[in-house]
């Protein structure tokens, strides 16, 4: 097929509505044109066989070029809704889908997809997230939290270390050195996170325990006494949803702590209803994730567990969901574990039963599973609404900046390798691949990232981070679909060191002298991005330039936010103009021009420069 002969749709606004379907409800789907096609058709597969052929009619334009729009009917059965196009051109037929376009009819997982009644967090799409490490963000109640040798666990003993002082290694710190941070310290500075452009929160988790992680609940019903306890949730809880924001928890339900009651009852009593939420070995010991002794994984063999942590109407995951609390989502920690063991494979049965649940209390529950690879299977409409997209965002960012993937370095990535880094061929081909895995609308809800409590700080590795090419790792991060999760420090570019966990939980520096302005101008301005209401649920194009270089499209009708990241020299680079909204352009974030030679886009970027514009048409 001729190149010049440009064809494009994507599950979006401006090309499907409604974007989240009924089953049996009708539709409109449209397909965009650089010419017009000789004829045009949408078929619809259905997944017992039917086939059917809708004729598209001709329905104006899009940003000036030719648009076909079909009314369609949708299934009814369970699953995804799966669509394409067909269209001739001259004495030839090709076939359009996710893939792009064919001469061949497209395999069933390039199709365009559509989940029927999704229940949906409709509000992440257009939200940008704040990570906090309550322990290490801010002390606002000097009469709450952790004292010095309040009792030891884990081979060491409870220390409270200067909140401006430098962490220390595992074993000297054994994960109980208390810096105090807590809930009222996060109240406190909710007006300085939302100023900075943040609307959601996502805490790790708040449940009572031994640890400063708090992975290792000895309590999933109770907020933890050193952090404020249940009241200090239920105040802070209150400030967020005031301030017209969200809050998402983080919370294990693969593992309890070696202290928790459960553990000690069905140690004591072989017959006792506890044993069975654990697994025992012959010995006596019992199964630990990862081996590590203190976070004994649970046993969703059984039913009553089930019920306690997510099942029942009083269940620990669905008290929090209900007032005085009202919490917007949680986060699942190493999500595609849960459940399994040896011949036990119960993790998405749980995940299934636990989403079913939890609507029951609220359908835009916000519920995000921790997978560090593609989580596709997870990712359909009847388990997570998203994963943390280390796959989709994360990783590939690093890898663009040289950093060696995660799962091919030592030490789990924490003391970064390098290599060299990749071209904007293959950093487009990836982003793309990321977007790809999602099922329909499930794109939209992906939690983009790419530090963590579990990474090193990607601006802490600064023998291949500067400011001209951090700029452009966040460009990503706020322009792919899906919500933006920032970890607590970045925006001001706070101190850490590389090697391990504890380097990249460093307290949060509140000394403004300290702060590194210029990024926190950057987070401010692309929050501000953020909030246009036709950023959230638009098309997306991923392509690269050169090596150095390549762009995100987000194109809605009569707009479009057009970015470039790049960490080449200063140069001029054609863009592709087809189906965007030329009549006005601004630069909104960056250093880079944009001119019109003919009919044809150039970028104008000075050495290392990335850059934001947003175009529109009059």
């Amino acid at each position: 097929m001729n190149n010049e002969f440009k064809v494009f749709s994507a599950i979006a606004d401006g090309f499907v509505s409604p974007l989240f379907p009924k089953k049996g409800e009708s539709i409109k789907v449209s397909i965009v044109f650089q010419k017009r096609p000789d004829w045009v058709a949408v078929k619809c597969m259905s997944d017992i066989g039917l086939n059917w052929h809708y004729a598209m009619v001709e329905d104006g334009l899009f940003n000036g070029y030719f648009r076909y729009t079909a009314t369609i009917e949708t299934s009814k059965d369970e699953r995804p809704f799966r669509y394409f196009f067909c269209f001739g051109v001259g004495n030839k037929n090709y076939y359009y889908s996710r893939k792009g376009v064919s001469r061949n009819s497209p395999a069933v997982n390039d199709r365009f997809a559509l989940i029927l009644d999704l229940e949906a967090p409709e509000w992440i799409a257009s939200s940008t997230c704040y990570q906090i490490f309550p322990d290490r963000f801010c002390n606002g109640d000097p009469s709450v939290g952790a004292v010095a040798g309040m009792y030891e666990f884990d081979g060491g003993i409870v220390s409270t270390p200067d909140f401006d002082s430098i962490p220390k290694p595992y074993p000297e710190s054994k994960c109980i050195d208390f810096y105090n941070g807590d809930l009222k310290g996060i109240e406190d500075k909710l007006d300085y996170i939302k100023s900075n452009g943040f609307d959601t929160l996502y805490l790790n988790p708040i449940n009572s325990s031994m640890t400063v992680h708090r992975f290792d609940s000895t309590d999933f019903f109770s907020i933890d006494e050193k952090l404020g306890g249940d009241e200090a949730y239920i105040s802070l809880c209150n400030k967020v949803h005031e301030k017209g924001m969200k809050i998402i928890i983080d919370i294990s339900i693969n593992h309890t702590s070696s202290s928790h009651p459960w553990l000690a009852k069905a140690k004591k009593d072989k017959n006792c209803e506890e044993r069975g939420y654990y697994y025992f070995n012959e010995d006596g010991s019992v199964r630990c994730w990862q081996g590590v002794p203190t976070l004994v994984q649970l046993n969703y063999s059984s039913e009553k567990l089930r019920d306690i942590i997510y099942r029942g109407t009083g269940s620990a995951l669905r008290k929090f969901l209900r007032s005085p609390y009202l919490q917007d989502g949680w986060r699942l920690d190493v999500a595609p574990e849960v459940g399994r063991a040896d011949f036990d494979q119960h993790c998405q049965s749980v995940w299934r039963e636990l989403r079913k649940s939890l609507h029951e209390e609220r359908k835009d529950l916000y519920l995000v599973g921790e997978d560090w690879d593609d989580a596709h299977d997870y990712c359909k409409g009847d388990m997570w609404d998203a994963t943390m997209n280390y796959f989709g965002s994360g990783r590939p960012i690093r890898s663009w900046l040289g950093e060696r993937d995660r799962f091919l370095s030592s030490g789990w990535g924490h003391s970064p390798e390098m290599e060299d880094s990749w071209n904007g061929y293959e950093m487009a081909e990836a982003l793309r691949d990321g977007v790809g895995t999602s099922t329909g609308q499930m794109m939209f809800f992906q939690m983009n990232l790419v530090d963590s409590h579990d990474t090193p700080r990607l601006h802490n590795n600064k023998a291949l981070v500067t400011e001209k090419n951090y700029l452009g790792a966040l460009i990503v991060l706020y322009m792919l679909p899906g919500m933006p999760n920032i970890y607590y420090g970045d925006e001001i570019w706070l101190d850490g060191e590389l090697g391990s966990v504890e380097a990249s939980r460093y307290p949060m520096c509140w000394d403004e002298s300290k702060w590194n302005k210029n990024i926190l101008e950057m987070h401010k301005v692309l929050g501000r991005i953020r909030k246009d209401e036709s950023l959230g649920y638009a098309a997306t194009r991923i392509y690269a330039l050169d090596d150095n270089a390549f762009a995100i499209d987000r194109i809605s009708e009569g707009q479009a936010f057009v970015s470039i990241v790049n960490k080449g020299e200063a140069r001029k680079l054609q863009l592709d103009s087809t189906f965007l909204p030329t009549d006005s352009i601004e630069s909104v974030m960056g250093n880079g021009t944009i001119e019109r030679e003919g009919d044809s886009l150039f970028v104008y970027l000075e050495n290392g420069e990335s850059a934001v514009f947003e175009l529109r048409k009059i």
